[in-house]
Formats: structure tokens, C-alpha cells, sequence
């Protein structure tokens, strides 16, 4: 057995000992079950023969590993669990298979994993400048950087789960004529800690000479794999992802040296962010030029062993793809990254100013792509593709502080049956508030599922939550939105605001609600809980999966009446409602007896359907908003209205 539940569950105390902050790892990976439901980026089934040099640094893409050069998927290409890795985006290994779930035959003893296996690559012949058999003296080697999984540092702050020291990672060749894997390169699982105290780097560097004939094939082959085990819980819900490891920079080539560590190219190592101080998106009617950050922050790298000139600038365009904005940082040089770990310090490239506004209307929604690049001098350096990162920044009706993936689950473990989570936003004019949307994370037998809660707004008091500005009257219960997205919950009337307000739920259990929780956005500033008679901020890295929505369209994802071919021919009253609903249908061309009628809960579950009829008794349903459907369905022609019931 590997560890106990304080290896899956980090608890952390603030205040009394009832109430604590605890984060759990993910039984499944949203992102990859979304690919793997879509079939998307499915790999090939071509025989394609690679040439040397082989590279793949995993930094213009994400998912599944790039097909044209990976056989498998099991790997994560992402730009989130990495701490300060070569260039921007890594592939980690992990306890999830392809489809985003825990290997079936993941257990707390030792079980391999993930595989992330190169295509057949030519190691038998070079072809630049001319065709020749591969010898020894052509001096080929791969190289590659790696990292454990869970971060450094505090552990509030720590991003993934680290590999103990019984799990591993390997690295194989394949030998043809054996017709066998070889491992010829290995290690132990460790912290970050221990190789961040040991060398002041966040990624350690291998280099591996090529110098075995049965590996002069071509069609030689390589891949990594990791050994994981299960943390040992007795609840079976708590379960997770667990052990991940982080590759990058993958490079084969002739005619390198032990001593090659260094690459003439210059990069971004962190991905975009928000040019808005506190949202990565936020409503377009609530957007003030006051909004905006003065400045952007930018983390970027030489990986070269001098220093070299290079070249920044950003580009704003619009949805259309017209710019709105560019600047130039200019030329300046940037120093080694090693020995000593150096990002470019130019403040023109680290922290470009922002001395532009969003030109964002206050009747519709607008979306802009950010583009950052840097260059090295005039033609470019090896790998441009690590040289753009980029952000879309979208004004609609929602506020959100996360980047819409999980990286752990949250919740407040407590002997109080009663737990109060609240979420800070400041509105700058009236709206309504009529929708939120939250993310929870499946867990195996969906144990969170019957965990009831009630959805809550509170006014400010001082900087932390005060009055009740709403409950819900009917309980609600963690639900996963179609591929394991957000799950909308439609408030059971609009509640107005402005100013500074909180939004979340008040918990009616002690079980684990695990919410979905984004480690890569620091919002904890704006995340309170309580379990008592006070609320605790947050001492958590990260950004709570819960947005709020405003306006009509956010309830029901449609106006208030939409219809195809029965027009307005329908009219349906009162509305609000209490007991009973009139219907009429005003053109006699119409037959009602071809007519069907279907009422909608907000989670668009059907709770009511019959024949047509005037008159409809709605005195069984509870209080809230519901969906009145009329349709002719042999001639596809429908009415459908948003309605409330009011008690």
C-alpha cells in the first residue's frame, strides 16, 4: 500500500479546527473525455516513416499528442501542470487512460500507465546533404527534459501529484530484430522540491547517446511509460489521478555531443493570459476601460548558450480578424536561460504596457484574439512554433476568473452539517443575475452526486459576505453537463445587483462536494467559506469553476419565445403563473389535435407531456422557471415559451 487519504486529500486549517479547505485529484480529465467523445484529434492509421532530426517541444497544440509523430494518446498535451517548464506546453503521463478515466486496472500496487511511443523514425540512413548508412561516428542522441508532477513550494500552492519514490518513468527503445523493448534510461519518482533545492531548475535535462547497431533500423522506435499506484483511501469516491510526470523538448538528431545541452531558440514559457485585472471574461455590459491591466507579464526563455537578439510585439484583433491594436517592444538581447535559470528582463518583452481599450458595446457580445511573438533577429531561430502564444478574451454575459479546466476538486470538510461557500464580484452598473454555472467533478459511483445544496447570493458586508440577497427554495445537486462540462443552474427568479456581491451555495451535508477547481489562476483573494458564525478567505491557489450569468438569455439559452411555423399563433397566459396555464391557438388552420404539449425544468429534463389542451393545471410544480413547448411534430413546426411559476 502507497499512502494514506493526506496523500490524495490536502487538508488545510484556517481558524477553527471544523472548517477546512481540502483539495482532491481528479478521477477523470474533462479536457481529454471532451476529445475523446468527439473523436478528435484520433491518430491516424498510416505507416508514415519519419526522418531525423525528430523535435517535438508539445507547444502549438493541446490534447492528445500530435499524431504525425506520436502512435498513441494516453499522454495529456497541456500547458497547466507544469511548472516553469523549457518552452510553453508539456505532455504528462499519468493514471488516465485515452479516454480521460483511471486505467480499469489502476490499483494501489505498482501498474504501468501511460505510453506516449514515437512513430517509426529512419535510423538506419542519413539523407542531408546526402544519402549515407548510420554508423556510430554520426554521434546521434536524444535528449529530453522531464519533471515530477505536484509542484514546489507551500503546499496550498502545489499544482498535480507527485510520484513517490516506488512509482517510476522509463524510457524505452525498441529493438527490431528482438522484436523487444529495451529500457535504457529511467527514474524513481522524487519531489520538485528535492530537484529545485539540488540545482535551483524546475526541469532536469537528459541526454542519451545512440550508440547500440540493433537500433540502426528503419524503423526504430522509442517511448516513455510510467509506473503509478493508487493513493490508499477507503473511500472509493476520493480516488484520483495520481503520479504524473512532465516531458519536454524531445530531440533526436546526428551529430550532436554529451555536452549538447543548449539549442539557438528563443521562446515563450508560460502561456497567454487576460489583459483584464481580475476576469478572464466578464460581461460586455459590465466592461469599463478601468478593467484593464496596465501592464502584461510574460515569462521568456533562450535556450541558447549566448545571448541573442530578439524581437516582441503583440496584435489584437477582433473576431473578424481585424486588428485593433498592435505594438512593438523592439529589439534587445536576452541572456542564457542556464546556468543560473534567466527569463528575459527587458521590460519592454517581460511586461509590455497596455495602452489600449477594448472598444466593447453595451447591446452585444464581443470576442478578441491577443497575439504574442518574439523573434529571434530577423529570419527566426530553429522551432518557431514555441514563438506565438495566444489568448482569447471574450466580453458576453458571465463572469469567470478560471480557464475552464479542473486541476483538482474543492470543498470544505467540517463536523458542521452546514457549509457556506461565497464567490466575490464586483459589479460597475445594475444587471440581473439570473443563471450560474458550476463545474463539478465526476467521481467513481458519483458519490457527490446526492449532495444537496442551495444556491445562494449574499450583499457585501465590509469585505466579506453579509445579508442574503437570495436562496433557492429547492435543493440542487451536483450535476455534470454534457461531457462532463458546466452545468447551468437557472435561479427561480432574477435577482438584481450592483456593487460587490457573492455568489455560491450553502451545503447541506458533510460529505465532499468536490467542485471543480482551476490551479492556474490565483482568484483565492475573492473565495470565502463558513461553517459557523464566520467566514475564512481563502489561503488556496486557484480560481473556484463557478460563473455567474446575467440577462434573458442565460436562463434558458433563448429569447422568451422562440417558434417555426406556428409563428405567434400561440398564446399562452398568465405568465407568471400560479395554478393553471391558458393556451390558444388563434389560426384555425391549425389542427390542436395534431398538437403536443411538453413543459421543461431548467435542466431541460421533461416533466410534463399530452395532447394538446387549453388548459393546463401547474398547481404540482414547484415555484421557478420552466419551458412550455408546442409542437406539431409531423411538420416540424413548434412554439416554445419561457414561463414562471410564482406561488
Amino acid at each position: 500500500m502507497k499512502k494514506n487519504i493526506l496523500g490524495l486529500l490536502f487538508v488545510f486549517c484556517v481558524g477553527a479546527l471544523s472548517a477546512q479547505e481540502s483539495l482532491v485529484d481528479l478521477y477523470s480529465n474533462p479536457a481529454v473525455e471532451h476529445l475523446y467523445a468527439t473523436r478528435k484529434d484520433m491518430h491516424t492509421k498510416d505507416d508514415a516513416v519519419l526522418q531525423l532530426p525528430f523535435f517535438d517541444d508539445f507547444s502549438n497544440y493541446s490534447g492528445y499528442p500530435d499524431n504525425a509523430l506520436w502512435t498513441d494518446r494516453h499522454a495529456f498535451v497541456n500547458s497547466s501542470y507544469a511548472v516553469f517548464p523549457p518552452t510553453v506546453g508539456v505532455a504528462t503521463l499519468d493514471a488516465l487512460n485515452d479516454s480521460g478515466h483511471l486505467h480499469y486496472y489502476a490499483d494501489i500496487s505498482q501498474f504501468g500507465a501511460d505510453t506516449l511511443t514515437s512513430r517509426c523514425i529512419r535510423l538506419d540512413s542519413l539523407f542531408v546533404p546526402y544519402k549515407k548508412a548510420v554508423t556510430v561516428a554520426d554521434s546521434i542522441y536524444m535528449s529530453f527534459y522531464f519533471q515530477p508532477g505536484g509542484g514546489y513550494g507551500y503546499m496550498w500552492e502545489r499544482i498535480g501529484n507527485a510520484p513517490a519514490v516506488e512509482d517510476s518513468i522509463i524510457l524505452e527503445f525498441y529493438d527490431n530484430g528482438n522484436e523487444r523493448w529495451n529500457i535504457v534510461w529511467a527514474s524513481a519518482g522524487f519531489e520538485l522540491d528535492t530537484l529545485y533545492a539540488n540545482t535551483g531548475l524546475f526541469f532536469k535535462y537528459v541526454n542519451i547517446l545512440i550508440d547500440d547497431s540493433v537500433y540502426f533500423s528503419d524503423r526504430f522506435r522509442f517511448r516513455f511509460r510510467n509506473y503509478c499506484s493508487l493513493d490508499n483511501t477507503a473511500k472509493p469516491g476520493l480516488a484520483g489521478n495520481t503520479d504524473q510526470w512532465n516531458i519536454d523538448y524531445v530531440y533526436i538528431n546526428n551529430g550532436r555531443s554529451a555536452g549538447d545541452t543548449t539549442i539557438r531558440d528563443v521562446a515563450f514559457v508560460m502561456p497567454a493570459n487576460s489583459f483584464l485585472r481580475n476576469y478572464r471574461a466578464m460581461p460586455y455590459r459590465q466592461y469599463r476601460d478601468s478593467d484593464m491591466l496596465p501592464n502584461s507579464n510574460l515569462t521568456i526563455t533562450n535556450l541558447y548558450s549566448n545571448d541573442l537578439e530578439c524581437n516582441y510585439s503583440y496584435v489584437v484583433e477582433d473576431k473578424n480578424g481585424n486588428v485593433i491594436e498592435t505594438y512593438s517592444g523592439g529589439h534587445d538581447n536576452i541572456s542564457p536561460f542556464l546556468p543560473e535559470g534567466t527569463y528575459q528582463t527587458a521590460a519592454a518583452h517581460a511586461t509590455p504596457p497596455i495602452d489600449f481599450k477594448f472598444t466593447v458595446g453595451s447591446n452585444s457580445a464581443a470576442e478578441f484574439v491577443i497575439k504574442h511573438i518574439i523573434k529571434n533577429g530577423i529570419t527566426g531561430d530553429l522551432h518557431p512554433e514555441n514563438d506565438t502564444i495566444v489568448f482569447n478574451q471574450v466580453f458576453d454575459n458571465y463572469y469567470a476568473y478560471d480557464d475552464g479546466t479542473p486541476e483538482n476538486g474543492y470543498g470544505i470538510t467540517s463536523t458542521s452539517s452546514r457549509i457556506s461557500i461565497a464567490y466575490k464580484f464586483t459589479l460597475n452598473t445594475t444587471d440581473t443575475l439570473t443563471a450560474i454555472d458550476m463545474f463539478f467533478n465526476k467521481t467513481i459511483n458519483d458519490e457527490n452526486s446526492e449532495i444537496p445544496f442551495y444556491i445562494t447570493i449574499w450583499d457585501d458586508n465590509n469585505g466579506e459576505p453579509g445579508n442574503e440577497m437570495y436562496k433557492s427554495s429547492q435543493a440542487q445537486y451536483p450535476q455534470f453537463g454534457s461531457l462532463n462540462q458546466y452545468k447551468r443552474y437557472v435561479l427561480e427568479r432574477g435577482v438584481r445587483v450592483n456593487g460587490t456581491i457573492y455568489v455560491g451555495f450553502e451545503q447541506r451535508s458533510k460529505n465532499f462536494i468536490n467542485l471543480g477547481f482551476d490551479r492556474n489562476n490565483d482568484a483565492r483573494q475573492f473565495i470565502y467559506y463558513k461553517t459557523g458564525l464566520e467566514w475564512q478567505q481563502s489561503i488556496l491557489l486557484g480560481a473556484l469553476m463557478i460563473r455567474p450569468y446575467f440577462g434573458v438569455k442565460a436562463t434558458v439559452g433563448i429569447a422568451h419565445n422562440e417558434h417555426n411555423g406556428l409563428g405567434g399563433n400561440a398564446t399562452i397566459y398568465p405568465n407568471p403563473a400560479k395554478n393553471i396555464i391558458n393556451i390558444e391557438i388563434e389560426n384555425s388552420n391549425i389542427n390542436p389535435d395534431a398538437l403536443m404539449i411538453y413543459i421543461h425544468d431548467m435542466h431541460g429534463r421533461c416533466i410534463y407531456q399530452s395532447n394538446f389542451t387549453n388548459t393546463i393545471n401547474v398547481d404540482h410544480l414547484p415555484q421557478g422557471a420552466y419551458i412550455i413547448r408546442i409542437a406539431d411534430e409531423k411538420n416540424n413546426n413548434w412554439h416554445t415559451t419561457k414561463i414562471i411559476i410564482s406561488k
